[in-house]
């Protein structure tokens, strides 16, 4: 039996079987532990930790309260932060479209958005133009 892993509610599993008299496969769909949802990796501008660049020297990076430079601010970040978590960016970057490119395609879709991160509890906005992704797959 194969699980495959989803962040999905239900989790697909597959049974294949190979022989002249059997099925191929069958499949079934099976309620997932939620503690197993919070370990499995991210997809897209979701899947890497980032850290920041674009900071100039002595400086630190504003999060905000919303994806705005005027909305109120919720805190800050030091020029060298990383595991910068991206819970989600307006406007939305097509997932498939971030895995499969570049790291400098990562960064020019980056550049024209905001990105609603978490880094040790803090969360907020900030512009992607700032965060780079650390792994780059």
């Amino acid at each position: 039996m194969i699980k495959l892993f989803s962040k999905f509610p239900l989790l697909a599993v597959c049974l294949l079987l190979i022989g002249p008299d059997v099925p191929f496969a069958s499949a079934q769909t099976v309620p997932q532990d939620p503690a197993e949802a919070a370990d499995l990796p991210g997809f897209g501008v979701w899947g890497p930790a980032y850290r920041l660049r674009n900071v100039p020297e002595g400086m630190r990076l504003v999060v905000r309260a919303s994806g705005t430079r005027g909305s109120a601010t919720v805190g800050s970040l030091t020029r060298s932060a990383s595991e910068v978590l991206v819970l989600n960016c307006f406007p939305e970057i097509v997932p498939l479209d971030f895995e499969d490119a570049s790291r400098e395609a990562k960064r020019e879709m980056l550049a024209g958005v905001w990105c609603q991160i978490d880094h040790y509890g803090m969360t907020g906005f900030v512009p992607g133009i700032y965060l780079d992704p650390i792994l780059d797959r």
